[in-house]
């Protein structure tokens, strides 16, 4: 390949990538903010060190897109979709240096047809900016990995490397991966076992255990909230009595599960093909030979793959929990010297991922599949304008009843933090969690923290009857109570959720939260 063609074919790769983050901008403003979202909308309104489910960045990436769109969906999108952005030029980059531009422009188009990018980078969850730092963090540490060991400009790399893993620990705890992925990868390869010995590695995880160190203490003041969650959450045990044929059974449907979700993730063909170069790559570097910068990118794509498909035979995994596998495995794909058979599958497997992208966009914007809504994930983000309107006129003829007050609570953070932004004046809208998962909203001012006696609350929850059993307890902390609705939330025709309100007036001032 000449030089012009090389050049020609990077140009394309950004030029995928810019066409891939337009799309994304343009769907940012015509999908609805799904539930996880708008939670961490609301944390973005109140700065913390950390929060309950997760460190604090994307906190801050959604008050920056805020701060410039204001309170709008393509507020809250925009700066997950500007770490995209840099992601996707961290990693086609990564592939241009090992391959050339012809790999650069498989690496790009992956990463526009693969579902995990197309449709979960357009959210403003911890995993944008967990997989822009990740790439950056990646794409540092193949420039240490170039560099003649303990050398100042192996050192400086190893030090950006560093700052992007702090980055990627503010934003998701299983960032703590990327050096575990970074070890085996040397720890494989005889050629860079002895870098596991210079100082440059250790002084960027010490660099990046401090950009971390805040989080760290905030646990440490609350009691270790944060973590304990996550690593039940992650790696605790199903809690099912069944006998050792029944717990082993459920492993494997949670294993196969896991995989399924997998290949959901990133489109069958892709996902084999990735395995295929990552295996590759691992074998070659444990002979010496080939390019050790690929068994570093095996390494990180084994363990964080490897991390939870071990996981998975305890409880069941989200499948983007395993994403920043696919950073490296992406740029895995992109620059392996595919084989005519190879690169069939290749552009049959870029030419589903666009079908499969092609199928999730337009069920965005259309329910088109014969999905139930109540069981459809794109369907959580419709309707809330609806059931928000209902609480705010409820909340409107409470004020004008007599109420010195109203506050607005629900039993989940995903009504709560729905509900917080679609309300017009957005107010403080607290979730009681009352044999709920804990969250964010136990550790924020509740009802009781900011009302005095005689206010009234308007309770709003799925109507069914737990709800009824919350709502007899509270009763007899108020003067009076008032059935409103019911209420349902809707997209299209199809009900996504039934839900009912309470008027509760005239607080008496006795404590009512039961512990979640």
């Amino acid at each position: 390949m000449t030089r012009a063609e090389d050049i020609r074919f990077w140009r394309l790769a950004l030029g995928v990538v810019l066409a891939a983050v337009v799309v994304r901008l343009i769907m940012a403003g015509l999908v609805p903010l799904l539930p996880d979202e708008t939670y961490y909308w609301e944390w973005s309104r109140r700065p913390a060190p950390s929060y309950f489910d997760h460190p604090p960045a994307i906190a801050a990436v959604i008050a920056f897109g805020t701060t410039l769109f204001g309170e709008t969906r393509v507020g809250v999108r925009f700066g997950s979709i500007l770490l995209s952005l840099l992601g996707s030029i961290a990693a086609v980059s990564i592939a241009n240096r090992l391959a050339g531009g012809r790999a650069a422009l498989i690496t790009a188009l992956a990463l526009a047809v693969m579902p995990m990018a197309a449709a979960g980078l357009l959210l403003a969850t911890p995993d944008a900016p967990l997989l822009a730092a990740f790439a950056v963090g990646t794409w540092t540490l193949i420039r240490a990995v170039e560099k003649e060991p303990r050398s100042m400009p192996e050192i400086a790399w190893w030090c950006a490397a560093g700052l992007a893993l702090g980055a990627a620990l503010l934003s998701k705890y299983t960032a703590i991966l990327l050096p575990a992925g970074v070890a085996l990868g040397f720890g494989l390869d005889p050629r860079l076992r002895r870098r596991l010995l210079t100082p440059g590695p250790w002084i960027g995880v010490g660099l990046g255990l401090a950009a971390f160190s805040p989080v760290i203490m905030w646990n440490a003041q609350l009691g270790w909230p944060s973590f304990a969650f996550q690593l039940d959450h992650g790696l605790g045990g199903s809690g099912s009595d069944a006998g050792l044929i029944g717990q082993g059974l459920g492993a494997a449907n949670r294993l196969l599960e896991y995989l399924g979700g997998q290949m959901g993730l990133v489109s069958p063909i892709l996902f084999v093909l990735m395995g295929i170069a990552t295996i590759a790559a691992v074998r070659i570097g444990m002979r010496g030979e080939g390019d050790s910068r690929r068994t570093v990118l095996a390494g990180i794509a084994v363990v964080v793959f490897a991390t939870f498909a071990l996981s998975a035979l305890r409880r069941r995994v989200e499948p983007n929990w395993a994403a920043p596998a696919y950073v490296a495995g992406v740029v895995l794909l992109g620059t392996v010297a595919w084989r005519d058979r190879g690169r069939r599958w290749l552009q049959w497997g870029l030419g589903l991922g666009a079908g499969l992208v092609a199928v999730v966009y337009v069920q965005a914007l259309i329910p088109a599949l014969p999905i139930d809504a109540r069981r459809d994930p794109i369907a959580q983000g419709h309707g809330w304008e609806w059931l928000a309107q209902v609480t705010g006129e409820a909340r409107t003829q409470m004020s004008a009843a007599g109420c010195p007050a109203v506050y607005v609570a629900t039993n989940r953070y995903q009504e709560a933090s729905e509900l917080a932004f679609h309300l017009p004046d957005q107010p403080a809208v607290t979730s009681l969690n009352i044999r709920r998962r804990s969250n964010q909203y136990d550790l924020w001012p509740g009802f009781e923290d900011m009302a005095g006696i005689g206010d009234c609350l308007l309770f709003v929850d799925i109507d069914d009857g737990w709800a009824r059993q919350i709502v007899a307890d509270l009763g007899g902390r108020f003067e009076s109570t008032i059935e409103i609705g019911p209420a349902q939330r809707k997209r299209g025709v199809g009900v996504t959720a039934d839900y009912r309100l309470w008027a509760l007036k005239g607080w008496t001032g006795d404590v009512f939260t039961a512990s979640p």
